[in-house]
């Protein structure tokens, strides 16, 4: 039974998800080389511009104000307020008219209030492809932290931090929330970060060091933000997981339906989403 239910779900969860393969991280690095050739070229201009002597005595002093830097808004507007981006007819019949096409959404809640405080959309394809590429050479179903077919063994939770953030792997969605969606969620800022889980069932898993990193990069600015005081305006509603209807503290995955038209069963949450709430 635990074979049957755990090898379904997981790849019910993967089929939706559209799942490619490979791994790096080079979207996100800058050429260190391009950078210093900047700043070197900016010194230099600097040097041969200067006032000299007398000129450089009667020179005033501008005074400087320093402008704190603009927050970019990067959150989900309303998915009926957004345009079509792909039209897809469908093999198994009817057109599709997509809003969301390999999309990120980020969503950043506190740990102990269970209150959504952050959120990132990226629509950069590119990335998308590139963690999905990182999370299947990443994957390892057999790094599972309990047993959950087991009614003797004791739920392993995302262990206990600040944030706790949903990363969500949109293939497609329309206006009306359906279509394909991947979704994996982890917790932020831990000393143990090898445990991610599938946000559809609280089920966690380990050895996830390559996929978490990813994550944590993608994320790291808004979570710069929370930490010097500034948090999105947001909403309950807000969140993805209202989006897609996976929202409320004991939400669950109800099911897939495949494009064969097979409906996979979901299951009951394995563990507690927001197990930290502050009393």
């Amino acid at each position: 039974m635990k074979k049957r239910t755990l090898a379904v779900v997981t790849a019910a969860l993967i089929t939706a998800a559209a799942l490619a393969l490979t791994a790096g991280l080079s979207l996100l690095n800058t050429s260190a080389t391009d950078v210093a050739a900047v700043v070197s070229d900016a010194v230099t201009e600097g040097i041969e511009n200067a006032p000299v002597g007398d000129a450089l005595e009667n020179t005033p002093a501008e005074e400087v104000v320093e402008e704190a830097a603009p927050v970019v808004d990067t959150t989900l507007p309303p998915l009926d307020t957004l345009a079509t981006v792909m039209v897809v007819e469908e093999e198994w019949g009817g057109t599709h008219e997509y809003v969301l096409w390999k999309d990120i959404v980020i969503d950043v809640f506190e740990h102990s209030t269970g209150k959504l405080v952050g959120q990132v959309w990226i629509t950069d394809d590119e990335l998308y492809e590139e963690f999905c590429e990182t999370f299947d050479a990443d994957f390892d179903y057999t790094a599972e932290l309990f047993d959950p077919n087991d009614e003797n063994a004791t739920p392993v939770c995302l262990p206990e931090a600040k944030y706790r953030v949903e990363f969500y792997w949109v293939e497609r969605t329309t206006a009306r929330p359906s279509g394909c969606f991947g979704s994996l969620a982890f917790s932020y800022g831990i000393e143990n970060n090898e445990i991610y889980e599938f946000t559809q069932t609280g089920y966690p898993l380990g050895n996830g060091e390559t996929v978490i990193a990813f994550m944590e990069s993608l994320v790291a600015e808004k979570i710069a933000q929370l930490e010097s005081g500034v948090c999105d305006e947001l909403e309950a509603s807000d969140s993805f997981a209202t989006v897609i209807k996976l929202d409320g503290v004991d939400s669950y995955w109800n099911g897939t339906t495949l494009p064969t038209g097979e409906f996979i069963e979901g299951v009951d949450r394995y563990t507690e989403r927001f197990p930290y709430i502050a009393d």
